[in-house]
């Protein structure tokens, strides 16, 4: 992955000028990387391709235009830019070499390596139809359901990698080849096609809208859908990672330690304000990419979706899924090559103010174990303790409902009937407690799963 990184990074410095490097941080991936300009005899297909490579140009510069002018406007393009960057997690002290122009100085290769490692979801095209429509591309409309993908994505990545790793594509090494295949496993889950391993296709998420919200193929879908097919998938698949989502801020530890934990990616949705983002909720969105747990937030400017990895002084670090590419074929025993899969990473970064966010938000945190649920809880208490305004806290015991159509209520589930007609889950512990116990939690009679939040880190909250 290193390799390829750098080898993208060499195409793009011959590809851009220097005035596009310098706007709004630093060069973007080109939107043609996938595409080679059509022969004047190669028939009607080329023209596709020839205006998907037009159209994708035109997004490159719009955003890089009104990026710029916005930074502009707020005095931040010829600024010092400040020296702490947190990607996912991780922390970045950046230096800005004397002489260099503010926000146009770029990132160190470690920043560079970091990002182009995660997993980039875009619009594609030339795939097969998505069931009952005509579709065979989700451009005007798919922002959202990809910027999902990307959060999923790395949720996936951290659970089989954590945060330390990488591959030389073509390395023999048995921990590169195992890393390899882990790789292309995960893109594989995201590959637009009906095949079993598919299991977040844009064909899939979109029929599951369909059942969940009700959408038609072709319409726009929200953060808070998205969040729930993510999770419908999930549960359709028996997949090795669950996904929890809320929608009022309260995490049911009860519902997520049911029976017995899985890694867990936990989806908390949520409305930030009105027109925009209210200030109040700034140093929490920072705060969420700082956390270990975090697998970033899917949210975007308005009527434009982004996935947000990470964050600069008072801008956030994205990939944007608004560029076209051609559909990436399965391929027999997972035979892909580094070509293959290079449109699935953007070595790039992109930044966006926090004022000019959309305020409607789906925040990511993957937890591994029971150990880091209780850490996240704990992490997150010591920011409401110093008076951030977080958006998320636990409860110990189970939701009301927990309602997903088309579930099949496994042991111990009882249905019962919404205010709409539909059949609703209602989560139930067995009577009497599970045996065997844990340091970290214990069930109670009443239907509780009592946490112990120990975090003695309190000094992560004074990085802010």
């Amino acid at each position: 992955m290193t390799q390829a990184s750098d080898s993208r990074d060499s195409e793009l410095a011959a590809s851009l000028s220097p005035e596009a490097s310098a706007a709004e941080g630093s060069s973007t991936c080109p939107p043609s990387a996938d595409v080679q300009l059509p022969k004047a005899n190669e028939g009607t297909a080329d023209l596709a391709v020839l205006r998907t490579q037009v159209v994708n140009a035109l997004r490159d510069w719009y955003v890089m235009a009104s990026d710029s002018i916005a930074s502009l406007l707020d005095g931040r393009f010829l600024q010092q830019p400040p020296k702490d960057l947190w990607l996912l997690g991780r922390h970045y002290d950046i230096e800005v070499q004397p002489g260099e122009q503010g926000w146009a100085g770029g990132y160190p290769p470690d920043v560079i390596d970091d990002f182009g490692r995660l997993i980039w979801c875009t619009y594609r095209s030339q795939y097969p139809a998505i069931a009952q429509s005509d579709f065979t591309t989700d451009a005007g409309w798919g922002c959202m359901l990809r910027a999902g993908q990307t959060l999923m994505a790395q949720a996936l990545q951290l659970h089989h990698f954590g945060r330390d790793w990488g591959f030389s594509w073509d390395s023999a090494l048995d921990e590169h080849v195992r890393r390899r295949q882990l790789y292309v496993g995960i893109v594989e889950q995201f590959l637009d096609d009906y095949t079993p391993s598919s299991t977040f296709s844009i064909q899939r998420m979109a029929a599951m809208g369909r059942q969940f919200e009700g959408k038609d193929i072709g319409e726009w879908f929200g953060p808070y859908g998205t969040a729930r097919i993510l999770r419908g998938l999930a549960h359709q698949a028996s997949h090795e990672v669950s996904v929890y989502t809320t929608t009022d801020g309260v995490v049911y530890l009860a519902d997520v330690c049911e029976a017995e934990f899985k890694p867990t990616l936990i989806l908390v949705a949520s409305m930030l304000g009105i027109d925009r983002v209210n200030p109040v909720y700034y140093p929490f969105i920072q705060a969420s990419l700082m956390l270990p747990q975090s697998a970033g937030i899917a949210g975007g400017r308005p009527s434009s979706a982004l996935y947000f990895a990470g964050f600069q002084g008072d801008e956030l670090l994205y990939l944007d899924p608004h560029y076209t590419r051609s559909a990436v074929a399965r391929r027999e025993n997972s035979s892909y090559s580094q070509a293959d899969l290079a449109t699935y990473s953007c070595a790039n970064p992109r930044r966006i103010a926090l004022s000019r966010l959309d305020p409607c938000m789906v925040f990511g945190y993957y937890c591994a174990t029971l150990e880091s649920l209780v850490d996240l809880r704990s992490r997150v208490e010591l920011l409401a303790d110093d008076g951030v305004k977080v958006i998320m806290t636990f409860d110990n015991g189970h939701a009301p409902e927990m309602a997903l159509p088309s579930e099949t209520p496994a042991s111990g589930v009882d249905t019962a009937n919404t205010e709409d007609g539909q059949q609703a889950l209602v989560t139930r512990l067995p009577e009497t407690p599970s045996s065997g116990t844990s340091t970290s939690s214990s069930r109670s009679t009443s239907g509780e799963i009592v946490l112990e939040a120990d975090c003695s880190e309190e000094e992560w909250v004074t990085e802010l």
